[in-house]
């Protein structure tokens, strides 16, 4: 008698057990492998977009505190401190959302880090500089050491932005 069509022969289905019990660790072994490179990618585009963000707001906060600058009279008493009280006072606005360790970084100690420089007095020329001094020294997200790969994420010891205006 013949054996059905749907049914294989014993012999294939002791093939195919063997086969399958050879196999068994397998996808195991390549899901560990893939869970690293998956790993890395995610936590590359993480720690990566936080620095992105920070830049941008820096460079915002920046841009605005210079175009406060324009808006204090030249003829205003003690006009170099009341154009940096200004600045710091609307850096300080913008960059207030920061998580705690970047606004002390950044906006701590009297703003510090916010520098208002009137670079040519003749010309009218006023810069600000917003800076977080040492980001790799104290990221917000941490910084990984892959071997082969090296930092992620790798960025700059020092995250600033800087803008000019003619007052």
């Amino acid at each position: 008698m013949k054996p059905r069509a749907s049914q294989p022969r014993a012999e294939t289905r002791y093939r195919l057990s063997c086969s399958l019990r050879k196999q068994r660790g397998a996808a195991a072994i390549e899901a560990a492998l893939l869970f690293v490179i998956f790993f890395t990618l995610f936590y590359a585009i993480v720690s990566y977009s936080m620095p992105i963000l920070m830049m941008q707001a820096f460079n915002h906060a920046a841009s605005a505190g210079a175009r406060a600058a324009v808006a204090i009279d030249p003829a205003t008493d003690n006009y170099d401190a009341a154009v940096e009280s200004r600045v710091r006072a609307v850096v300080g606005d913008l960059l207030n959302w920061l998580p705690s360790a970047a606004h002390s970084a950044v906006l701590g100690d009297g703003n510090k880090n916010v520098q208002v420089d009137f670079d040519q007095p003749s010309a009218g020329m006023l810069t600000v500089t917003v800076s977080f001094p040492n980001y790799t020294d104290k990221p917000l997200i941490p910084i990984l050491k892959f071997p082969g790969i090296g930092d992620v994420p790798n960025l700059p010891k020092n995250l600033s932005a800087r803008a000019a205006v003619q007052l």
